[in-house]
């Protein structure tokens, strides 16, 4: 007697099942979401799983390509040495921020160096794809291309050509045929995810799924996709500018805290290797308002431009905070603290503060030169450029000395700066070998009383 099949629905949201319709999903509380599919089908495609023996830990071994290169330096270094054999890498990011001209570079250089690498283009004929890979430069004829949408036909020219690297753009593109669900649906793509994991772990090969992103900047599919795979890297920029940030927001192999910055030229992407002299070479003569601050993300120390303008808002219109680069809720506690423990009327004013360069932080140890910006607009204060600040500020006023203080005060001298507003606590930690005058504050009412000395050098200040 053959066995009743019987279907079962899954949420187009979500990815939740139920094993009848309903008008709303219980996990992701859409409406009308839930998509009817076989369950043999369901059954067929979560067994993706093989059947290996436990192995003692201490027995495992990890030859020397456990990390696959990338060709670059700051993607290498982002990723934690390179991309893990094995692995799944998402990358993510908005329409025309530069993926696929990454994603592009990569595999060139892999498959330069390494060995076969099969580029999978669900967007673009082959023919387009030529045609942006010769404004990047010349390719090793170890890489391969195809256009196809088809995963049971990906699998098969993966088996064929067992490359050291496959590059999938994108996933929601791509489809299987024992699915019902319509291509970039979110049970396609969490399935067509599940069945790449497969191949990569099975096989030993590491395997990067580029992803769309909604109007939101959001990653267009279910949300379980990020947990499905290994590394999730974020490709962050403003299109009207070049420099462009890479950031990990899930990486089980390395740090979440490292950032990469790239410059898109017409050759394609250019590694930023100094990012603070980057973003400080095209700064304008100082004017008031403006203001340089120090942040470290990871290991890399970033040195930038915080420009604050306070007007007055005019009558019967709402005053408006608006924060383009960093945190706004910190925006809102730096005013909040000027108002109440220095005094200054900000209440009835139009506050806008900007980075430079288009870098996005939300890192406290911006906030007191934020609080210098905001002082410099409103007082008209035009700060020494060879000055900087450091240092977070706490609701009672107090200035606070933030991690990784010294390494920012030696990268500040090799820049060029001569004299830094911090912590006053940083005086007693820190060795003043390096030719740096600290200006040490307990709170922010002490910062009113340097701004004079530091616009004017020839002033003479004690401690």
């Amino acid at each position: 007697m053959s066995k009743k099949l019987k279907n079962i629905y899954i949420c187009d949201s979500c990815g939740h099942q139920e094993m009848k319709w309903i008008g709303r999903c219980p996990a992701c509380h859409e409406w009308g979401t839930l998509q009817e599919i076989l369950n043999d089908t369901a059954d067929e495609l979560n067994s993706l799983s093989s059947y290996q023996l436990p192995q003692i830990l201490n027995q495992v071994k990890v030859d020397n390509s456990f990390r696959l290169t990338t060709g670059g330096k700051e993607l290498d270094r982002l990723l934690g040495g390179g991309i893990v054999s094995g692995s799944v890498l998402l990358l993510v990011g908005d329409p025309g921020i530069g993926k696929s001209t990454l994603s592009l570079i990569i595999a060139g250089n892999v498959a330069k160096t390494t060995g076969t690498v099969l580029y999978v283009s669900g967007e673009e004929s082959a023919e387009q794809t030529k045609i942006r890979a010769d404004r990047i430069g010349e390719f090793s004829d170890s890489l391969y291309v195809i256009a196809e949408n088809n995963l049971e036909l990906i699998d098969k020219h993966i088996a064929s050509l067992q490359p050291k690297l496959v590059i999938v753009d994108s996933i929601q593109s791509v489809f299987m045929n024992s699915l019902r669900a319509t291509p970039g649906s979110p049970s396609q793509i969490k399935e067509c995810t599940l069945f790449l994991i497969k191949i990569a772990k099975q096989q030993n090969i590491p395997i990067i799924l580029i992803g769309q992103v909604t109007k939101e900047s959001q990653l267009a599919g279910p949300r379980v996709l990020e947990h499905l795979v290994d590394t999730v890297l974020y490709l962050e920029g403003n299109r009207s500018q070049s420099l462009r940030v890479g950031r990990a927001v899930k990486n089980r192999f390395g740090s979440t805290n490292e950032i990469a910055l790239f410059e898109m030229t017409d050759h394609g992407f250019e590694e930023v290797g100094n990012p603070s002299e980057y973003l400080l070479e095209n700064r304008s003569q100082a004017t008031s308002g403006s203001v340089i601050v120090a942040t470290a993300r990871g290991s890399r120390p970033i040195f930038t431009e915080i420009q604050a303008l306070v007007t007055e808002a005019p009558e019967g219109i709402p005053p408006r905070q608006i924060a383009i680069g960093i945190d706004r809720n910190r925006l809102l506690l730096v005013t909040a603290v000027l108002q109440r423990w220095v005094g200054e009327r900000l209440g009835n004013k139009n506050i806008f503060v900007s980075t430079a360069g288009g870098i996005e932080s939300d890192d406290p140890a911006l906030d007191l030169g934020i609080a210098a910006a905001i002082l410099s607009s409103t007082r008209g204060y035009i700060f020494n450029p060879k000055v900087f600040f450091l240092g977070e500020i706490a609701l009672s006023g107090e200035v606070r000395l933030t991690p990784d203080f010294n390494r920012l005060l030696i990268e500040g001298k090799k820049l060029g700066f001569e004299d830094c507003v911090v912590s006053k606590r940083i005086l007693s930690k820190f060795q003043n070998d390096i030719d740096l005058t600290l200006y040490g504050i307990e709170h922010i009412r002490n910062l009113i009383g340097i701004m004079p000395i530091i616009t004017n050098k020839d002033q003479e200040v004690n401690g």
